[in-house]
């Protein structure tokens, strides 16, 4: 009997042990730029630097100001909560999850972030890829909006409007536009451009097939509608 108690108090330690390991390394150090801790998000521009803690809305996600910039919630020399608007990177990844300034995506398994300056998600494994860009008007050109008419024309003035179709479709639950470009030949392409536009502004979504032949196998859409929108 006792033999069986020292081998379960054995277990349940070893146990608490690995429970105890795992949230260690959930703690947050001096490089993590952004992190939950206690309910709440904290964000440090730098590594090392102090991190303060962001104005979230009531699903966690950032909120931003109307000119796109996060809030800290700060405290003056009174003891006056207030907040301080703070630019917004190019993006933010912690985990699979992926912040821009206009949106947060999941980044699925068996993906990766490979864009710089900003998020353009690659299939590990697959010739699949999503290129994001926000277009926004050019005041000295003379713009007054971007609309999916434009990205249209465009392509259809690359590969011919006979390669060029359009439809009406959602991404994360919001009204877009999904132009697909199938253009045949010596040098063949394949591609689905899903656009939503956002004030005078619009959001083009480039998902591409290395390989033309693999077109229309994947679901890039699946991916686009995790998308939760932050403007």
């Amino acid at each position: 009997m006792k033999k069986n108690y020292f081998k379960m108090l054995a277990i349940v330690l070893c146990f608490v042990s690995i429970i105890t390991v795992f949230a260690a390394c959930k703690k947050e150090d001096e490089n993590t730029l952004l992190y939950e801790d206690g309910g709440k998000v904290y964000y440090r521009k730098e590594a090392g630097d102090d991190a303060y803690e962001l104005v979230t809305d009531a699903n966690g996600v950032t909120v931003v100001d109307e000119k796109g910039n996060m809030l800290w919630k700060v405290t003056d020399a009174n003891g006056v909560e207030g907040t301080h608007p703070v630019s917004f990177p190019y993006y933010i990844q912690d985990g699979k999850t992926i912040e821009c300034q206009q949106f947060t995506i999941k980044c699925p398994k068996g993906w990766e972030n490979i864009g710089n300056f900003k998020i353009m998600l690659k299939n590990v494994d697959k010739g699949l890829q999503i290129d994001y860009s926000y277009l926004q008007p050019d005041a000295e050109e003379g713009e007054a909006k971007i609309t999916v008419d434009g990205e249209l024309e465009k392509l259809e003035t690359l590969f011919g409007s006979s390669s060029v179709t359009r439809t009406k479709t959602q991404v994360g639950g919001r009204d877009a536009e999904l132009l697909t470009v199938n253009m045949l030949g010596d040098a063949p392409a394949y591609m689905e451009v899903y656009c939503v536009e956002v004030g005078d502004g619009l959001m083009t979504f480039n998902c591409t097939y290395t390989d033309p032949a693999d077109k229309g196998t994947f679901d890039f859409k699946a991916i686009l509608d995790t998308i939760e929108y932050r403007i």
